[in-house]
């Protein structure tokens, strides 16, 4: 039976922080007001340390209420991209707004870096802050600021193109993600079918979406010649604040994935097939159960899954639910799927109030509920670092986002016999942990495509596809994908993030050996656990990431040795 929900735990306050600088009726949309706070803060005298640490709070409560802005309009944009008012509220604020930001952005940098009293602030307060600023001045180039701009424009029409796809299947008219549900059906026929009919849908966007990726590729390489690089990739390194790792180390974890977890994804094909009596998996029959059992359909509606993943936050730790509690009644949720709503989950702080946002395509299955325990996390994290007094202190590291977020995952996995049967829940824990080792084959596979592309910018498409061909057989796993030449050469134009997220995912893989780790100190003693995870999302940005982790109880460790043991403890508990 599940089990009740924990008692309530009263949240910290969660007050609208007050506005010393920018006015509460400010809009940040608006060049002509923005310009005058921003000449304010590069006119203003610096005097001594304690003026330079008011300015900075000021500063940071500026790019707060323009974070915001951009925020909101991004989430009513991707809510309804059809919508073409929201569209181009969207637009207006990155081709217009955002370049200007840029260039006045840039002046503060300079304006601080020069400042004689940045040498006697507390460098274990203001490290972290000065190296990111002195990077955002050495790669800022005015004339990047047009490139951006269209990037921004290419970045929505790829969301508007992924969004608008509907597929005519079984007598109704589905998105992609309402789709998906096919897959795990018994039927293989039903399983092929949709899995047709989903591919047709997707290849008739191809070309223009190639179009949008080329484009893509001309301008990032172009932003990064212009700050004085040869390619993208050592200036994109940089822009996200890649200080621990390099391109090296990201070819080094890829070794360590091919040589760890690559054989072992491979069993779980072939042991699949012989469940099914098949002599190899096809690609529609990834998702089905080998067993034969009918699909997992843990909900219908939103408040069934609300209800769900409640109890899930409740178990780990009934703090997390009083958390997303807040989520819930201030309505930040969108989780369910529907036509014209782009594609994908994400959390987006509303830095004016320092609330989250979540984002989902929720459409029933058992992998809806681990989406939003994975957004869960990312709110929790923005939650718990919301009293920092700067935004770049509540602006952390990608991956240890990615941390907050996979360690949830497998937090909320420990209990789910508290919303299912024994044996609906055994069933999803081990599904999801084969999962986690398939996932990081895509990761390397991701991250591998876009080594290979940006370091060779003027590449063909023919040649992207055979590299891609490539990389797969190296990473896929034994999947018979005969006569569908082309869907697996064009696998790779799926990945929303090589568009709207460029070298954005060897996060998930970094995070995923955190998140393991997280996960088997909870195993061990769960209230240890549950405090160094707090206490390393409570950091936000403010230490570098080695000691982020440090503070959740993990190690920064990419290597053979590391991923190896990860591995071991997934599968005793795959095998038990």
């Amino acid at each position: 039976m599940p089990s009740p929900v924990a008692p309530p735990v009263a949240p910290r306050n969660l007050a609208t922080p007050a506005w010393r600088y920018v006015p509460a009726p400010f809009d940040a949309g608006d060049l002509a007001q923005l310009e005058a706070r921003f000449a304010e803060l590069a006119d203003r005298p610096l005097v001594d340390r304690g003026g330079l640490e008011h300015w900075l709070r000021d500063e940071s409560e500026l790019l707060a209420r323009i974070g915001a802005e951009l925020a909101r309009r991004y989430v009513r944009m991707t809510r309804h991209t059809d919508d073409a008012a929201a569209k181009a509220a969207y637009l207006a604020m990155e081709q217009e707004v955002m370049p200007r930001v840029k260039v006045l952005g840039d002046q503060l940098d300079r304006k601080f870096l020069a400042c004689p009293f940045v040498a006697s602030l507390d460098p274990a307060r203001y490290a972290v802050l000065v190296r990111r600023r002195r990077t955002q001045a050495e790669l800022f180039r005015t004339e990047n600021t047009a490139l951006q701009q269209q990037e921004a424009e290419l970045q929505t029409r790829q969301q508007a193109l992924m969004g608008a796809i509907t597929v005519p299947f079984d007598g109704k008219t589905l998105t992609l993600q309402q789709l998906a549900p096919y897959y795990e059906q018994q039927d293989r026929a039903l399983r092929e079918r949709a899995f047709r009919a989903g591919l047709a849908a997707r290849a008739q966007r191809w070309n223009e979406l190639e179009d949008i990726y080329d484009r893509l590729v001309a301008l990032r390489t172009g932003m990064a010649r212009n700050a004085g690089h040869t390619t993208y990739t050592p200036y994109r390194f940089l822009d996200l604040g890649r200080y621990d790792y390099d391109e090296a180390k990201c070819r080094q974890f890829h070794d360590a994935i091919a040589e760890c977890v690559v054989p072992v994804v491979r069993q779980f094909d072939r042991e699949r097939a012989a469940r099914l009596g098949l002599p190899r998996l096809r690609p529609w029959d990834l998702e089905v159960d080998p067993e034969g059992r009918p699909p997992l359909r843990p909900f219908a509606t939103e408040e069934q899954l609300l209800s769900l993943v409640r109890r899930l936050f409740a178990a780990v730790d009934p703090g997390f639910l009083a958390d997303f509690d807040v989520l819930v009644d201030r309505q930040l949720l969108d989780l369910m799927s529907r036509a014209g709503k782009a594609p994908g989950g994400y959390q987006y702080q509303l830095e004016d109030e320092r609330v989250p946002f979540v984002f989902a395509n929720a459409v029933g299955l058992h992998g809806d509920v681990q989406t939003l325990l994975h957004e869960g996390g990312h709110a929790f994290h923005s939650l718990a670092c919301r009293d920092h007094d700067l935004l770049a202190f509540r602006d952390y590291p990608i991956e240890m986002a990615e941390t907050a977020s996979m360690s949830m995952e497998l937090l909320g996995l420990e209990h789910l016999g508290a919303v299912y049967s024994a044996e609906e829940a055994q069933r999803a824990y081990r599904r999801h942990l084969e999962g986690v080792l398939r996932t990081l084959t895509w990761i390397a596979s991701i991250d591998a495509i876009q080594h290979w592309v940006y370091g060779r910018p003027n590449h063909t498409r023919d040649e992207r596809r055979t590299a891609w061909l490539d990389i797969r057989r190296r990473f896929g796993g034994d999947v018979d994908w005969s006569g569908l030449d082309d869907a697996l050469a064009m696998q790779w134009i799926g990945q929303a993030h090589l568009f709207t997220h460029a070298f954005y995912y060897i996060e998930y893989g970094i995070a995923q050996l955190a998140a393991l780790q997280v996960w088997r100190n909870y195993r061990r003693d769960r209230k240890a656990a549950v405090a160094a995870y707090r206490k390393a999302l409570e950091l936000g940005g403010t230490r570098p990431l080695p000691e982020l982790f440090a503070a959740a109880g993990v190690s920064f460790d990419l290597s053979p040795r590391m991923l190896q043991g990860l591995v071991d403890e997934v599968l005793r508990q795959v095998r038990r």
